[in-house]
């Protein structure tokens, strides 16, 4: 990697864990809070491509098994991952990378719509079928239990990726952004 790119890399995930100082909102029928970080998430892989984004994810995530409170809730440490959040963390890097790919396929859609439709697909639906999924296998819930309490994530999820596409077209419009790969 070359400097520069460490350098957007790093910027990422500060920003990933300032946006875990938004505070979480727990839902009283399901084990899995709502966090703002998934936001982050969505413009790693929007703002720095598949490659950087994944990456800029990975490490942040690294940093949280090493017991630094980086997560929503000043969570942190190895046990963070065998929890019931587990497999949307899990799933954070794949997202970014998944947005990132999307984002370069889709290069003939007009920007904002471009960048919504990537963040709704690799940010949202692809981040709460592999949450989900993990969640029906670690805590014996049933998947009519689990989607039928996911919906709750939905509008926030949706919002997010609106303010992400927002703010990546505004970025991009005004700014040169880092290539994408």
């Amino acid at each position: 990697m070359k400097l520069k790119e460490i350098t957007y890399c790093g910027l990422m995930v500060a920003i990933i864990a300032s946006l875990g100082c938004v505070p979480l909102i727990n839902l009283p029928f399901f084990p899995v809070p709502i966090s703002f970080q998934s936001a982050g998430i969505m413009l790693a892989g929007s703002l720095l491509g598949r490659k950087l984004g994944f990456w800029s994810v990975v490490v942040f995530l690294l940093l949280v098994a090493i017991g630094l409170p980086l997560l929503a809730g000043f969570r942190g440490g190895i046990g963070v991952f065998a929890g019931p959040t587990a497999g949307y963390l899990l799933s954070w890097p794949v997202c970014a990378y998944v947005i990132g790919l999307l984002v370069t396929w889709f290069r003939r859609i007009p920007n904002f719509s471009r960048f919504l439709l990537a963040n709704l697909l690799g940010g949202m639906v692809l981040m709460n079928c592999v949450g989900a999924s993990y969640l029906v296998w670690q805590s014996g819930l049933s998947w009519n239990q689990v989607a039928i309490s996911s919906l709750a994530f939905i509008p926030g999820d949706g919002l997010k990726a609106v303010l992400v596409a927002l703010i990546v077209t505004q970025l991009q419009r005004h700014h040169r952004l880092p290539q994408l790969r």
